[in-house]
């Protein structure tokens, strides 16, 4: 796994199925990839659609190997899917429920909804370098700049994170210049790179007692 691995590691707690949901749904894991005591739940589906016993088999039979460790970095073969919901309640485990109920009644959390960011805000050091110290954003019909002590999250997506970043300096310097922002670091990497999660998807609709001669035929039909 990358060097994200820890952090995602600690950030969640897995919830192990039974043996029987294990065995009946396929249920296969490394847990030496996956972390046990954050606050974010992750666990597999307690059930399963009457199709998806026969996923891995017919996969298989086509040889594609079942993946066991499909959280471990690498998601080829077949394997099923697991999801951000407490296995227990059966409700969904997201930022809300793990990180801000927790800690709702700290006296030094304060969350301001409505508010536009508009930059962050930078110091030079005598030696050159760049130092983020604030944020700069909008609020009420006002601006207002925030000052840290130690430090900012950035955690705006995949789109807005590099745009706050090259509004504030950071970027390609030909792309800023041509934007009318000031280049603190030159970095043609801010901004680029980013692929689409594609997916194609097949549904249908069974009759359940079509379903074995389905699983059972599958493989020949693809195949021809």
């Amino acid at each position: 796994m990358g060097s994200e691995s820890p952090y995602f590691k600690k950030s969640e707690a897995f919830q192990h199925p039974t043996g029987d949901d294990q065995e009946e749904g396929k249920l296969y894991y490394d847990a030496s990839t996956l972390g046990m005591t954050g606050p974010l739940r992750i666990s597999y589906a307690r059930e399963q659609a009457e199709t998806h016993r026969y996923w891995h088999d017919t996969l298989n039979a086509l040889g594609v190997e079942t993946n066991a460790a499909h959280i471990g970095g690498s998601n080829v073969g077949v394997w099923t899917n697991m999801g951000t919901v407490d296995r227990k309640s059966q409700t969904r485990s997201y930022s809300h429920s793990a990180y801000y109920l927790p800690n709702a009644q700290r006296g030094n959390l304060v969350i301001l909804t409505d508010a536009l960011v508009q930059e962050i805000v930078f110091n030079k050091n005598e030696i050159g370098e760049w130092t983020a110290h604030g944020v700069r954003f909008s609020h009420g019909g006002a601006d207002h700049v925030v000052n840290v002590a130690r430090e900012i999250i950035l955690a705006a997506g995949s789109i807005q994170s590099p745009q706050l970043l090259e509004l504030s300096g950071i970027g390609n310097m030909s792309i800023l210049k041509a934007a009318g922002i000031d280049v603190k670091v030159d970095n043609p990497n801010v901004g680029e790179h980013l692929q689409d999660h594609l997916r194609k998807s097949v549904q249908a609709d069974f009759w359940s007692y079509v379903v074995l001669t389905i699983s059972n035929s599958a493989c020949s039909y693809l195949r021809s």
